[in-house]
């Protein structure tokens, strides 16, 4: 199987005790809300939730660094940060690519 140079966003998200349903809301919404724009190379997100720590992990897929980088300097995430930053301990983001694709 051939694969894409499609890029792969991974945020995983610690969220403060008490906090990871209320994140996981607002979270979806934004996505939700992602989803009715037109967003250049943007190919997909998904969202999952631990079950049973504080963590959430959001998935982003791009057809490149490059449209992602474009879109994050286009956009503006203050709003966005504002309404999740109380509810989160930290965050940490960073590129992955697919090395292999196994399914049944």
């Amino acid at each position: 199987m051939k694969f894409s140079k499609s890029i792969v966003w991974i945020n995983v998200f610690t969220a403060k005790p008490g906090k990871l349903d209320e994140l996981v809301t607002i979270q979806t919404e934004e996505l939700l809300n992602f989803k009715g724009k037109s967003v250049p190379g943007w190919i997909s997100s998904r969202w999952h939730r631990s079950v049973d720590s504080n963590k959430a992990i959001m998935i982003t897929t791009f057809e490149s660094i490059e449209f992602h980088k474009s879109w994050l300097e286009k956009t503006d995430f203050s709003e966005h940060l504002n309404k999740i930053k109380h509810l989160i301990e930290g965050a940490e983001g960073g590129y992955y690519t697919l090395v292999e694709n196994i399914e049944n």
